[in-house]
């Protein structure tokens, strides 16, 4: 049975808990839940019971208080977090600087963002970073986990607060119309905004809130396209209107070079903002992983030059 509670769990230096049963803790107090910690780590609910109990028993207190539908964290539990976070990110840390003398960090993002912005400036990032491997991930659908090493950074959308994460600005959404030159035809020369009801619209939501915006700042509450097309990224849409199918509602900051080229053209001068955009997100820490750091200060650098 475990000991009477005391304030802070406590260790005994020469017989230490398993490195297994440690990140097993830290998962359950992230997901406060031993079904989803087991999922989460490919391990059987009764193993991760049984690895909380040993180390229950190890630090002679309890961890957490158990209800039906989750676990909470008691006060020694909540005490060791932070300690186990640390262990957790230092090793981390010393195994990316001792494979092959370059570290990696895995960066998730969208895959119209990792497309059009991020990969074109990968090589810049390694000439900036020779030692530092880029992984980059696109399951911008799973839910982040930075606990078990899943990822190191997420880049994503939106208004830019998140709770219990630090979160860098990179870029503010500004929408316009877009098409392929061979569209402008039908659009008239200067543009008619009328015009628009000849054309399919497409869409990268299913909501088409993009579009509502824009034509609610223009005037045009009642344009309807011919006909409407929705892909589930941004990029689908982007490739469809250079191809001349339609005309989407595109960020500048996404096809900056489809513009700067001719591949794509931006035929209606008003240009909205829209108060989201894309942010590095990272976990409210007293210290940031170095390799975490020259990361964000590359991206830093990258956003501030297009400001």
């Amino acid at each position: 049975m475990p000991a009477p509670n005391d304030s802070q769990p406590s260790f005994d230096l020469n017989r230490l808990p398993s490195l297994q049963a440690l990140h097993s803790f830290y998962v359950v107090a992230q997901t406060h839940s031993f079904t989803k910690a087991a999922t989460e780590l490919l391990l059987s609910q009764s193993a991760i019971s049984r690895q909380i109990q040993q180390l229950e028993d190890h630090l002679g207190c309890s961890l957490f208080e158990r209800h039906t539908r989750k676990v909470i964290l008691s006060e020694q539990g909540m005490a060791l977090v932070p300690v186990v976070e640390g262990l957790l990110s230092s090793l981390r840390s010393t195994f990316d600087a001792t494979r092959h003398g370059i570290q990696s960090i895995t960066v998730r993002m969208p895959p119209t963002f990792a497309r059009r912005w991020f990969l074109p400036r990968l090589a810049n990032f390694k000439r900036s970073c020779p030692t530092l491997e880029v992984i980059i991930d696109t399951a911008w659908f799973a839910r982040p986990s930075f606990s078990t090493g899943d990822i190191d950074v997420l880049i994503t959308y939106g208004g830019g607060n998140w709770p219990g994460m630090e979160a860098l600005h990179l870029l503010t959404e500004r929408l316009t119309p877009m098409c392929a030159p061979s569209h402008l035809s039908l659009l008239g020369e200067p543009p008619v905004l009328g015009n628009l009801a000849n054309c399919v619209l497409l869409h990268s939501n299913i909501r088409h809130s993009d579009w509502s915006l824009w034509l609610n700042a223009e005037g045009g509450y009642d344009i309807r396209g011919i006909s409407n097309q929705v892909f589930d990224t941004q990029d689908f849409a982007f490739t469809a209107a250079a191809n001349g199918y339609g005309v989407t509602m595109g960020d500048l900051s996404l096809v900056a070079d489809d513009l700067s080229t001719g591949i794509l053209v931006a035929p209606f001068k008003r240009v909205i903002e829209t108060g989201y955009g894309y942010f590095a997100l990272f976990p409210a820490r007293r210290s940031i992983p170095d390799k975490v750091s020259i990361f964000l200060s590359w991206l830093r650098t990258e956003a501030g030059s297009e400001s």
